[in-house]
């Protein structure tokens, strides 16, 4: 514990008990993820308002930190995490409609936000069906579809900076890609969606197409994080890696989807490793057999 000591500040954590964060001391991961792989944080702290989170942001120094959302594509090393585990709770989660906007905290559950929008009739939302995980990390990531993605739907977000700054950010000023953003060194608080009004016959279909296509297409029968892989331009990483013949593939608990290859599961009782070296085989194939370097979508947090 002496060399956690010089990372963690205790008097911090103390003072962050006092604003009624719920302070979890070695915490396991694997509780906090899709994965359900993972050791444990030194600390996993939830903070419930933006007050707090900007106390916290304004008073850490060189300490360790991570913003987890849902946890739904991410890979924590089996070591667990040095350093403290953010994770936002209470108004965080509140989601709003006025007229054709959607307001919603960074820790609401995407689908709750989707759900929201189907019910006042509301589209431009409609590429987020069947994405697990939370606003901010949707948003972070540009999560959505081949043709549609969760960032066209943005009218702007407050975000708070590293030193505690708070900032409301138009979406002219954000740059949306293919799953990533710029939105860099930054906690993402609120998100302000902008949507229109359309028949709600018409938002069932595509909700209906939408999701029977990723219940298909997908392995929703085992613990994953989603796509490991981004698709390279112009190609499919499933495609590249089922054409390498790793369709299936396991290593130790890990195996590669025999319904989707970018997909990894954890069969029961996978450890990290075992999906690192998957990834790192499926890596190493495509390159050799296409000479195309794979990036991977999911976030490997490895121990420090």
């Amino acid at each position: 514990m002496e060399e956690r000591s010089r990372i963690i500040n205790y008097s911090l954590i103390k003072k962050l008990a006092a604003l009624n964060c719920k302070i979890l001391a070695n915490e396991p991961l694997s509780k906090h993820c899709s994965f359900k792989i993972g050791g444990n944080a030194d600390f996993l702290i939830k903070i419930s308002d933006e007050n707090t989170l900007q106390f916290f942001l304004q008073n850490i120094t060189d300490e360790i930190f991570f913003i987890l959302g849902g946890g739904t594509n991410v890979l924590f090393a089996d070591e667990g995490y040095r350093g403290i585990i953010i994770v936002l709770d209470g108004e965080f989660k509140d989601i709003l409609v006025h007229k054709n906007q959607i307001i919603a905290g960074a820790a609401a559950s995407l689908p709750s936000v989707l759900n929201s929008a189907l019910k006042n009739n509301l589209s431009g939302l409609e590429c987020a069906v069947g994405i697990p995980g939370t606003v901010g990390g949707a948003v972070f990531g540009n999560a959505g579809t081949k043709g549609s993605w969760v960032g066209n739907a943005v009218e702007k977000i407050e975000i708070f900076n590293y030193s505690g700054l708070q900032e409301l950010i138009s979406r002219d000023k954000i740059k949306f890609e293919y799953r990533k953003s710029n939105l860099q060194r930054c906690v993402i608080s609120k998100v302000y969606f902008s949507l229109k009004p359309d028949l709600h016959s018409k938002n069932t279909q595509i909700l209906s197409e939408n999701l029977k296509k990723r219940i298909s297409d997908q392995p929703v029968n085992f613990p994953n994080a989603g796509c490991i892989f981004k698709n390279p331009k112009n190609e499919s990483a499933g495609k590249l890696i089922e054409l390498c013949g790793l369709k299936g593939k396991s290593i130790g608990g890990a195996k590669i989807s025999e319904v989707h290859a970018n997909f990894i599961i954890n069969t029961g009782n996978a450890k990290s490793e075992d999906v690192f070296n998957l990834i790192g085989l499926v890596k190493f194939a495509v390159k050799e057999n296409f000479s195309i370097e794979l990036e991977t979508e999911v976030k490997l947090i490895r121990a420090l």
